[in-house]
C-alpha cells in the first residue's frame, strides 16, 4: 500500500492569481558527502514557474543556478508530474518520488523512498488544527534516497543517502518576513522533524511544525531555535533547536552546516519586489545518540524590513554557475 494520498500529488490551481505550487528536496549523501537542495515551483495563474537549485562538495566545489521567472505551460501539470520548464521536474510514483534536474553544469536524478506518511504543519502554542484548510497545505517527510548527481564533470551515484522533501500548495502573497528560522530534517528512520518560528513584517511571531520518532508523531508543546551567523551577518554555519515535547521530554537538534544556498522570490538574490534572501543551510543534524541524517537549517534575517540585494557573502552562495566556497568555516567552529 503506497504512503502517499491526494495531498502528495501536484493539485489544480485555483483562479486566485497568487496560487502557488513547489516541490522541494534537501538531500545528503553520507558517504562523499554531496549535499544539496532543488525547488521545483510556479505561480500558475501568473504564467511562470521558479527554479531552487544549489549543491556543494566539501572540497568546496559549488554549482547554484536560480531562476526567478520561467515560462509555464499548462503541460508543465500533470496528474503525477510537475516541473519548470526544462530545469527541474518532480514525479510521484507508487513508491517514491523523484526529483530531477537538467544544466549545462550539473544535473541530478534522485528517487526518495518516504519514512513515514507526509506530515502537515500544526500551530504550537495555540489551539489550531493541522494546517492543511482552505485549499493550503505544506505535506513534508524524510526518506532514503538513490540516484545519481552531476556537478561540473563529477559524476556521483548514490546508493543509500538521505532525503527531505517540502510540498507546497495555495495562496501565497508576497510577504516581507521581518524574521523565520526553519530548521527541518531527518536522521533517519527514528527521527524526523519540521520546527519553524516566524515573524511577520507587522512584528507578530508564530511557532509550528511537527515531530515524528520511530514512526508515531509526538505533540510538540514549545521549540525555539538557535542559528549561529558568520561576520557578515548572513551566512549560516549551524546551530540548534530545542523542542518541548507535550508529555515533557526536552529535545535538542544541532545543526552543522556545509554549505549555504541563497534563495528568494522574484529576483534570484533577493531585491525590491522579492522576499528577504533567506539561506538554505544544508546540514548534518545530531540529537542525543541519533548523529547523520540531513536538515535544512533556514534562516531569514531582515530587523528593517529593507529590499537590498544580497551580497558579500562568507558561506552562503550567491553566485551562477561552478564556482568554488571562498571560505573555509573549519577553523572557526
Amino acid at each position: 500500500m503506497s504512503l502517499y494520498t491526494d495531498v502528495d500529488y501536484p493539485h489544480q490551481p485555483s483562479d486566485d492569481v497568487d496560487w502557488q505550487e513547489s516541490f522541494v528536496l534537501v538531500f545528503r549523501d553520507p558517504k562523499t558527502n554531496i549535499c544539496g537542495f532543488l525547488r521545483t515551483g510556479a505561480y500558475v495563474n501568473q504564467g511562470y514557474s521558479q527554479v531552487h537549485w544549489g549543491m556543494a562538495l566539501p572540497d568546496g566545489s559549488r554549482f547554484r543556478r536560480n531562476r526567478a521567472k520561467v515560462d509555464w505551460e499548462p503541460h508543465h501539470l500533470t496528474g503525477n508530474s510537475f516541473q519548470s520548464g526544462d530545469f527541474t521536474r518532480y514525479t510521484i510514483n507508487p513508491d517514491f518520488v523523484r526529483f530531477q534536474g537538467f544544466d549545462k553544469d550539473a544535473e541530478l536524478d534522485i528517487r526518495m523512498f518516504d519514512y513515514h506518511p507526509s506530515q502537515d504543519w500544526e500551530m504550537i502554542g495555540a489551539e489550531a488544527p493541522i494546517v492543511s484548510r482552505g485549499g493550503q497545505g505544506h505535506p513534508e517527510s524524510g526518506g532514503r534516497i538513490e540516484g545519481r548527481i552531476r556537478i561540473g564533470d563529477r559524476v556521483i551515484d548514490i546508493a543509500d543517502g538521505f532525503g527531505y522533501r517540502d510540498h507546497s500548495f495555495g495562496p501565497r502573497k508576497h510577504n516581507i518576513f521581518r524574521a523565520n528560522r526553519w530548521h527541518a530534517g531527518t536522521l533517519g528512520p527514528a527521527l524526523s522533524y519540521s520546527l519553524v518560528y516566524s515573524v511577520a513584517s507587522d512584528g507578530s511571531a508564530y511557532k509550528f511544525g511537527w515531530l515524528v520518532r520511530e514512526g508515531k508523531r509526538e505533540k510538540i508543546k514549545d521549540l525555539h531555535t538557535v542559528s549561529m551567523t558568520l561576520s557578515d551577518g548572513y551566512s549560516v554555519i549551524g546551530g540548534w533547536t530545542v523542542v518541548e515535547l507535550d508529555n515533557g521530554e526536552t529535545l535538542r537538534i544541532e545543526a552543522e552546516t556545509i554549505d549555504g544556498i541563497v534563495t528568494s522570490t522574484h529576483l534570484v538574490n533577493g531585491g525590491p519586489g522579492s522576499s528577504p534572501a533567506g539561506i538554505e543551510a544544508i546540514s548534518i543534524p545530531r540529537c542525543g545518540d541519533l548523529v547523520g541524517g540531513v536538515c535544512d537549517f533556514n534562516m531569514i534575517d531582515n530587523a528593517h524590513r529593507g529590499e537590498m540585494e544580497v551580497s558579500h557573502t562568507l558561506l552562503a552562495n550567491v553566485d551562477d554557475g561552478l564556482s568554488r566556497r571562498p571560505f573555509d568555516p573549519g577553523w572557526v567552529r
